[in-house]
């Protein structure tokens, strides 16, 4: 339903830093049918499959579809857009699980569940509650959570274990709430980790509980599921304050367990608990977080820089001014891409050295002026069979197809 070309009649540009804000695209795709904009939509994660890429669409009118599509030319392959209320319930898609050929994802009270072999639906629900839009991974099955009424008559957050092939949900865990405090809040994530030395089935869980005076604290702990025990439990990830909240999955790297917690990145030993180091930022970390590779924690901070740590001691080996909010980062041969909400650009950061190579500008590769890139997913395929290495990155109005920078 959306049209792809492979007329290209940009020009490679740089500024006067010799960044590169305008690049040749291999192809570029009308998300809308057209040049009209609608709102299409997000996915926040890049979703892959058999070699081809979801992204999000429309008709150019009312409705919203999540499309494969072939990113060797951009060539649609199939469409899904079996909402609740498809006008008003856009697809969004911050989190989700897949395995094998399914993917599901939740928003607010509905659950679905698509088949990525042919865009068809698995199942859908309309549950009796709402869940929150984090879905975490483990073994064949996936975490969700939502709030009940726990016996001190306070809202809690807890864990329920879904089953991908059913949409069935059970009650799996709860945090370990001291009896101290009121409201208490719950889990905030759950990562699957099997790195302990003699131990198996281990899930790391970072959990918060309110203090008086609005602030919170933040924990971590180590639950077996073998032994329905805590392997060890109510870590302190950081000193309460107003904004410490964990709502997003930790990292493991190298015996390490690194966090972002407000406007704090945290490091604890996977096998202890205790806390390695602690940074502190001036704004925190929740639209983009942060990524590991190359030996290096890679972060957008809400401040406008995109800080470069090492794992081991915490220290800052470079930042370099970028975006502020901006979309998740995705990373390839060196390079760290991500389109920046603020600046509305496609990023690029040489994790080397925190030198910027792209800031692209959707205005210009033939869009007007105003057009900019949206903080959806940026896609990555490494070089094959003779072909360069590339990435897929979506503005307002079309996905484009670029040579990757190295």
């Amino acid at each position: 339903m959306a049209s792809c070309h492979k007329d290209d009649d940009t020009d490679n540009q740089t500024d006067e830093n010799g960044v590169i804000t305008s690049l040749s695209y291999q192809w570029k795709k009308s998300l809308h049918n057209g040049d009209t904009f609608n709102s299409n939509g997000r996915i926040k994660s890049p979703i892959y499959y058999n070699g081809n890429i979801a992204i999000p669409t429309t008709n150019g009118e009312n409705s919203r579809f999540l499309t494969m599509i072939n990113p060797t030319n951009g060539e649609t392959i199939w469409q899904w857009n079996d909402n609740y209320l498809p006008y008003s319930n856009q697809i969004s898609i911050s989190y989700y699980y897949q395995y094998n050929n399914l993917l599901t994802y939740q928003t607010g009270t509905n659950s679905y569940c698509v088949n990525l072999d042919n865009g068809t639906t698995q199942w859908k629900f309309q549950r009796n509650k709402p869940y929150d839009v984090r879905i975490n991974t483990y073994n064949n099955s996936y975490f969700g959570y939502s709030a009940i009424n726990n016996q001190e008559g306070n809202d809690e957050q807890i864990c329920y274990q879904g089953n991908l092939q059913t949409g069935e949900l059970t009650e799996f865990l709860r945090a370990n709430l001291s009896s101290n405090y009121i409201s208490p809040t719950g889990i905030g994530g759950i990562i699957y980790v099997n790195q302990i030395p003699n131990q198996e089935n281990n899930l790391l869980v970072t959990y918060a509980e309110p203090l008086p005076d609005n602030e919170v604290n933040s924990f971590i702990g180590i639950y077996n599921t073998v032994n329905d025990s805590w392997v060890w439990d109510r870590k302190l990830l950081s000193s309460p304050n107003i904004n410490t909240s964990v709502f997003s999955s930790p990292q493991i790297y190298n015996g390490k367990v690194i966090a972002n917690v407000g406007k704090k990145l945290v490091c604890h030993s996977l096998e202890t608990g205790e806390q390695i180091w602690r940074k502190p930022f001036p704004q925190d970390f929740l639209f983009s977080g942060f990524i590991i590779e190359d030996d290096k924690v890679i972060a957008n901070n809400e401040d406008t820089f995109t800080y470069c740590l090492n794992p081991e001691n915490g220290n800052i080996i470079w930042k370099t001014e970028s975006s502020g909010t901006s979309g998740r980062m995705s990373y390839l041969n060196g390079i760290v891409y991500f389109v920046g909400g603020s600046t509305g650009k496609l990023h690029a950061i040489d994790v080397s050295n925190g030198e910027h190579v792209w800031k692209i500008n959707a205005g210009n590769l033939g869009e007007s002026g105003s057009s900019s890139f949206k903080t959806n997913a940026v896609y990555v395929f490494e070089a094959e069979n003779g072909n360069p290495a590339k990435i897929i990155a979506l503005s307002h109005l079309n996905a484009y197809s670029f040579e990757a920078y190295q």
